[in-house]
């Protein structure tokens, strides 16, 4: 299987394009940290089109199109958490510079192309990341989702900016339930920032965000955040599993074009958007990787210049 990595003096980064062209790891070449979550029962191995996402959750960093839960979109019939992330995708070293790949897949069913292009920049904490959906010849109710899979420890804090938020109807919450609505970070006197007790694990979706970042941080300091444009990506989800789901610990931070986990039923009430024939989608975030903080409270810019602030340890 193919795995080709990216360098620099600050970070080192593992691709797997023939498993969804997914990240796999995010090393902090400072630290020694790898920071992405991998599945401590399941080993990297391809995966049939079509699976059950479920119980094929490697971890690393992939990207879901078109949807979440398995639909009918625009009258084809769409597997579970989509097309990208069992396929196999296109790759190519970017000829000129330093340390770039480019992935590329043509999706089975939608007949959309996707395009992911991963630069490091010597001296850069951030992986920079451009993303491109040029849609086929008919109209695609759809979500484009980052996917990115952290590990939780005690101690470890989700941040995200001041946003509305509203609890999916997944899993066991520490406090509400599924379509109840709060401000970020708590309500009923818990702060979904901050630890959980064991056995629980909550899916969240925020929107109506301050700014566009999302980040996980570990008991140690070390972190990982996205920064994103919010008019691609308006809404955050959330999924936090602290052993309540399958005994598993992970965080997984999901930047989303909309907020709910059905398309179908998300383009009824605006919460979804479509892409129209021919329409190109495109956008660029960053993942960048920090030391030193007990919470972060805000991430900027993209690529070198990407800056994360926050409360130091």
């Amino acid at each position: 299987m193919a795995a080709p990595v990216l360098a620099s003096d600050r970070l080192r980064v593992v691709v797997l394009p023939d498993l969804g062209g997914r990240v796999w790891e995010v090393t902090d070449q400072l630290s020694g940290r790898q920071l992405l979550w991998h599945h401590p029962r399941l080993r990297p191995a391809p995966v049939a089109f079509g699976a059950g996402y479920d119980d094929n959750f490697l971890g690393g960093w992939d990207e879901l199109f078109p949807n979440d839960v398995p639909e009918e979109l625009g009258g084809e019939a769409f597997p579970d958490h989509g097309e990208a992330w069992a396929d196999r995708w296109e790759w190519e070293v970017v000829p000129g510079e330093a340390a770039a790949i480019r992935l590329t897949l043509a999706t089975r069913i939608s007949a959309v192309r996707l395009v992911r292009t991963l630069r490091l920049a010597p001296g850069s904490d951030a992986l920079e990341v451009s993303v491109e959906l040029t849609n086929g010849p008919a109209a695609l109710p759809m979500l484009h989702k980052q996917h990115l899979a952290v590990a939780l420890e005690p101690g470890s804090r989700i941040d995200l900016p001041a946003a509305r938020v509203e609890i999916g109807d997944f899993g066991t919450p520490r406090s509400g339930s599924a379509g109840d609505r709060f401000a970020w970070p708590g309500t009923g006197g818990a702060d979904f920032s901050a630890p959980a007790p064991r056995g629980i694990a909550e899916l969240l979706f925020a929107d109506d965000l301050a700014s566009g970042w999302c980040a996980c941080t570990g008991p140690d300091g070390v972190g990982i955040g996205l920064c994103f444009d919010r008019a691609t990506y308006p809404s955050v989800w959330t999924f936090a599993s602290w052993g309540g789901w399958r005994g598993l610990d992970v965080a997984v931070l999901e930047p989303c074009t909309g907020v709910g986990l059905s398309v179908a039923e998300g383009q009824a009430d605006g919460r979804h958007r479509s892409l129209a024939p021919g329409e190109t989608l495109r956008t660029a975030l960053s993942a960048v990787v920090y030391r030193g903080l007990r919470r972060v409270t805000g991430i900027s810019g993209h690529g070198i210049d990407c800056v994360v602030e926050g409360e130091q340890r």
